[in-house]
Formats: structure tokens, C-alpha cells, sequence
């Protein structure tokens, strides 16, 4: 009984700490510390740093199922019959993510951990082609347009995705359907260079990260 009690207070507080990591990336992003978090969870950082090295650690497993959701946003996407609905309602429930949680927005944008923005940017893409695929043997979206164009969508939200959480009025609606009718076909004007290629979309990203 004395070896169980350790244990279970072990994964209590592991418990504890990635519950307050949910919560403190979300509203700051990678600027906070595992201290930061700590304080959150009400447990001393002696404790935080048994369970976790640092605070890249701590986000790698929340933000794994965060990546997770947004690989099923476009698998339940797909279940829309129209093509174009279908397409939309997946970028608005992925912005909708980002616009809650910022550090959702800043590891895909390249803020966070790099081999983990890396890792994950492959499996998003993977999970939204079939809704382009789709969209694009409708002509529900202009010809040009290509999966890995989702990066710099959601890239160019990240200022009113940060306006949005402080004003708590979802202004990235507005922006967003202003970017989703460039997709469309209508009228539409070529573009003049082709997209990155997705082995390059974490180096994009990155590039366009703030700087401190």
C-alpha cells in the first residue's frame, strides 16, 4: 500500500500538470515556462521537472491529440455531401482551434518546437488532399489551388486569431471568408507561381514567425 500511494499520487499530479499545460499554452502560448505551468497546476516545479525535462516536452503530448482533432475536422468534413461545404466547414473548425488556442496556432506556424511543427504539418496535409481532390473534380475550387495553400491561410489569421482572443469578437470570420473566396473559381486570376512544395512548408512557416 505504501509503494501505491506514490504511484497514484505520481499520476495525479502528471494529471494536474498537463490540464494546466492545456490551459497555458492556449492563452500564452510558448512564452509561458514549465514554472509557469507549475504555479497553474498547483504542484512545485521540483514536481514539474520529475515528470517533464522541459517545457517542450509537456507540449508535444497536449498538442498531440490538439493535431489529432484537426486530422479528424477533415475526415468528418468529408462526410458533407457538397464539395465546397465541405471544404469551408474544415477550415473553419481548424481556425476555430487556433483562434482558442494559441499555442495550437504557434506550433503550426512554426513557433514552437520545429521537429514537431515538422512532423505534423506531413499528417495535415495528408488529411485535407482528399477534400481538395474532391472539391477540385467538382470545380468547386479553382484549379490552382493546392492542399499545402492551407498553411498560409491559416499563417495569415495568426494577427486576427491574437485580435479575436483579446476582444473575445471573432473577427477571424470575416478574414476567413475573404481568403476562402480566393479559392474559389470564379472569375479567379492564375496564379503566378505554382505552391511550395510540402517539404518546404515548415521552412515557409518558420520564416514568418514573430520575432522577439
Amino acid at each position: 500500500m505504501t509503494e501505491r500511494a506514490p504511484r497514484k499520487d505520481s499520476a495525479r499530479n502528471r494529471a494536474r500538470l498537463l490540464a494546466a499545460a492545456r490551459e497555458v499554452f492556449a492563452a500564452r502560448g510558448f512564452e509561458a515556462t514549465l514554472d509557469d505551468i507549475a504555479r497553474h497546476a498547483g504542484v512545485g516545479t521540483g514536481t514539474a521537472y520529475r515528470h517533464f525535462p522541459n517545457k517542450q516536452a509537456i507540449a508535444a503530448e497536449v498538442l498531440a491529440d490538439a493535431t489529432a482533432a484537426i486530422r479528424d475536422d477533415a475526415t468528418e468534413a468529408l462526410a458533407l455531401p457538397d464539395p465546397w461545404a465541405a471544404l469551408a466547414a474544415f477550415f473553419e473548425r481548424t481556425a476555430a482551434r487556433q483562434a482558442a488556442d494559441r499555442g495550437l496556432y504557434e506550433t503550426l506556424t512554426g513557433q514552437g518546437n520545429p521537429d514537431e511543427q515538422a512532423r505534423i504539418w506531413p499528417q495535415v496535409i495528408a488529411a485535407v488532399t482528399q477534400l481538395f481532390d474532391r472539391a477540385h473534380a467538382a470545380g468547386a475550387i479553382r484549379a490552382d489551388a493546392a492542399p499545402q495553400d492551407i498553411a498560409a491561410v491559416f499563417a495569415m489569421l495568426g494577427p486576427v486569431f491574437d485580435m479575436s482572443r483579446t476582444t473575445g469578437v471573432d473577427l477571424w470570420r470575416r478574414y476567413l471568408t475573404l481568403l476562402l473566396d480566393g479559392l474559389r473559381p470564379a472569375t479567379a486570376t492564375p496564379f503566378p507561381v505554382p505552391p511550395p512544395p510540402p517539404e518546404l512548408l515548415d521552412a515557409l512557416l518558420r520564416s514568418g514567425k514573430h520575432r522577439g
